[in-house]
């Protein structure tokens, strides 16, 4: 038996084009991971097929339709399970155009709760969605539709069992206002115990913990590095509490990499993002033995025309929804001279251009006091892809920020802005990729001998700025105000106020006037060396 799994794949339907030794190649979509699942199912064994979480938010035509092409993706290639990943909440209420739910709506409003399109996409998938962690405040099961613990999936003459699991940061890792009423982390780690426990007395073998969390730092890349390498993050804290109820083998995601090893000997595997990676693990049942023979990660290359029936089928059945946006997502914004990243270990123009749109949006939300400085704060995390040089089209420009964040402002003070500032510098990737960007305001930072970034200070319109309560008007996307990224953590903000501005569309205005502007190191942060 080989089970196929994939994560993150973030509404991808088409190719994505990864960058590779030799530049960027077409890698990736729902129809090339169609075209591999093919091939898997060519070898004669059984296959089982798992999505490790993250299947929404992405490019135009996945977003636009909340998630509704992948769900139909998925019955054609015929998906046995997914795990519920943060950005499953990401949508709110069914509508595009409609962010949020109305103040204290819950589940019972239906379409027009906070979760609506996420209810709507699970009644209609023809798998279960899976999460043994998300219950609602009492305890009890959210009672959605297609929505369960864990699973059996009896195939070919095997019983794999498969718990869920949903980052318990999902509450800052999306917009909070979707998960009101929800509880990632009560008791998360004895209810996977329970799940897996429970399984293994109904005969389930192998049991997989298919996870939308990962680890810290650098990932192991081989089953055969010392299995008593420290490991930390998310996932080696949730581990340590299983007791003796262990999965038999981890699906990870959340962090968008490729990975292959053992967590305190249990084998896990992640693959990269968009479905750029699938990795294949293969059984052998001896009599009443089934044993792991071997972990593949494959690179899925996409073929145009797709190459096989299975992917045309799902290119046939994804094509009207990639159709019905065809004429917004052509057109062109701006065309570059030069390479826009988006994300760097010393900040980038990119990130600093979003934060720009916002400060120049920043009246939108709310008008500022006369006399008082306004500072904008950008997650950079939130840009999900460069811009190449040449036209750039509003599609692009989507898959770059797929998120439908608003421009939002609140009070603070100077103090309080720095506290957001080594709050960002304080995340765990804040030394491979730099979290934040500014406009209205300068940092300095400095890179300690560890790699460590810490803030020596700030100025704001070149004067400096010292720890101090004088006030100011913080401009943010409206994920941070909802405490996204843990970002005000600690942070006095009052005043809060929203605008209906997407950021994205703020950043369209932006980059047309100047395209030149998104390329280069960033102006309003330094970054100093050891």
């Amino acid at each position: 038996m080989s089970i196929g799994a994939w994560n993150d794949l973030h509404g991808q339907i088409g190719a994505d084009e990864p960058i590779v030794d030799t530049g960027a190649i077409p890698a990736g979509g729902v129809v090339a991971l169609a075209d591999a699942i093919s091939d898997l199912r060519a070898t004669k064994d059984t296959v089982v097929l798992l999505d490790a979480g993250d299947l929404f938010t992405g490019p135009l035509a996945s977003t636009v339709a909340e998630g509704a092409p992948i769900i139909e993706a998925y019955r054609v290639i015929g998906v046995d399970a997914a795990a519920i990943g943060n950005h499953e909440f990401d949508f709110g209420p069914v509508g595009y155009d409609v962010v949020y739910a109305q103040p204290d709506a819950g589940d019972a409003a239906g379409a027009r709760g906070p979760r609506g399109a996420l209810v709507a996409r699970m009644a209609s998938a023809s798998f279960p969605f899976l999460s043994a962690n998300i219950h609602v405040a009492d305890g009890a099961s959210p009672g959605w539709p297609n929505f369960a613990a864990s699973v059996h999936i009896r195939r070919g003459g095997f019983d794999v069992g498969v718990v869920g699991y949903t980052t318990q940061t999902t509450p800052s890792t999306t917009s909070r206002a979707n998960v009101v009423g929800l509880d990632f982390s009560t008791n998360a780690g004895a209810s996977i115990a329970a799940e897996i426990r429970a399984l293994r007395a109904s005969g389930a073998s192998p049991v997989v913990l298919l996870a939308h969390a990962s680890l810290d730092g650098a990932l192991p890349q081989s089953l055969d590095e010392p299995t008593n390498e420290p490991r930390g993050g998310e996932l080696a804290t949730l581990i340590a509490t299983l007791g003796e109820d262990r999965p038999d083998v981890i699906i990870a995601g959340h962090r968008h990499a490729w990975m292959l090893g053992r967590l305190d000997g249990i084998p896990i595997v992640s693959s990269d993002q968009h479905g750029v990676g699938l990795a294949r693990l293969r059984f052998c049942r001896d009599r009443d033995r089934v044993e792991l023979q071997s972990i593949e990660r494959l690179a899925v290359l996409a073929a145009s025309p797709p190459r096989t029936a299975l992917g045309r089928d799902v290119d046939r059945v994804t094509a009207p929804w990639v159709s019905a946006v065809a004429a917004k997502g052509d057109q062109l914004v701006a065309t570059l001279r030069r390479d826009c990243p988006m994300q760097g270990v010393r900040g980038t123009a990119g990130a600093e251009q979003v934060a720009i749109a916002i400060l120049l949006h920043a009246s939108d939300a709310s008008a500022a006091a006369k006399g008082v400085p306004v500072v904008a704060v950008m997650n950079a995390g939130a840009i999900r892809s460069p811009l190449r040089r040449g036209p750039v089209r509003y599609e692009d420009l989507f898959s770059a920020f797929p998120f439908e964040t608003t421009v939002a402002v609140c009070g603070t003070t100077r103090a309080g802005l720095a506290r957001i500032l080594r709050n960002a510098l304080s995340g765990p990737s804040a030394w491979r990729k730099f979290p934040f960007a500014l406009a209205g305001a300068t940092a300095t930072i400095e890179i300690g001998h560890d790699g460590t970034p810490s803030l020596v200070g700030f100025t704001i319109d070149r004067n400096l700025a010292p720890d101090n309560d004088s006030p100011l008007w913080l401009a943010v996307p409206d994920f941070i105000l909802d405490g996204g990224d843990g970002f005000l953590d600690g942070v006095v903000c009052t005043a809060h106020a929203r605008s209906s501005t997407r950021i994205r569309d703020a950043w369209v205005e932006t980059i047309a006037r100047d395209p030149g502007g998104c390329a280069g190191p960033p102006s309003n942060v330094v970054v100093r060396s050891p």
